[in-house]
């Protein structure tokens, strides 16, 4: 009997440990969703923008509210992304993949896509009313959206996915 108990207790222990690292990407998860959803609306806003051959000051606006989202939101959560994400695909064994490695070295772009738009928002401002200048930082603003768009997909379809395979509770027993 004490055997019993003892092995219920590591059980028990065990499947604790297991869904820490599910909550914590469950909560990955439903921050992508509220980014993903604001990203969309700046993109359209975008697009529209680039149709329209709006005037440069409604074009600063917006890309303004893109660079200030990326600061804070999409950031932060870059951030509790590493804190998160690194020592659990480091304790899955996961850090020996190619592809898993490429999905993690995505978050450390961001900083340079921020200052990329930083540096095409002066410009615009420098040359007011040129309308190839305003195509070209709009189309900045729509690129950055995308990449990070890409770079939540893989996450959510293939890093996610692999890490909660890798540290099912199921699958660990089975080793």
């Amino acid at each position: 009997m004490a055997e019993r108990k003892g092995e219920r207790s590591s059980v028990s222990r065990h499947r604790e440990i297991a869904e820490e690292p599910h909550a914590g990407i469950e909560a990955l998860r439903e921050e992508h969703r509220a980014l993903l959803k604001e990203l969309r609306r700046l993109d359209r806003s975008l697009a529209r923008l680039s149709v329209k051959r709006a005037e440069t000051a409604v074009v600063i606006s917006v890309l303004e509210s893109l660079h200030a989202f990326l600061a804070d939101h999409v950031q932060p959560h870059m951030l509790r992304e590493r804190e998160t994400l690194h020592p659990l695909v480091k304790k899955s064994g996961l850090s020996r993949q190619q592809d898993i490695r490429v999905i993690l070295a995505g978050d450390d772009g961001l900083e340079k896509e921020c200052r990329q738009l930083q540096r095409a928002l002066r410009r615009l401002k420098r040359e007011k009313g040129e309308r190839e200048t305003v195509q070209q930082v709009i189309a900045i603003g729509e690129g950055i959206i995308e990449v990070i768009v890409e770079h939540v997909h893989r996450e959510e379809h293939v890093l996610f996915p692999r890490l909660e395979e890798a540290l099912s509770p199921s699958r660990s027993s089975r080793g």
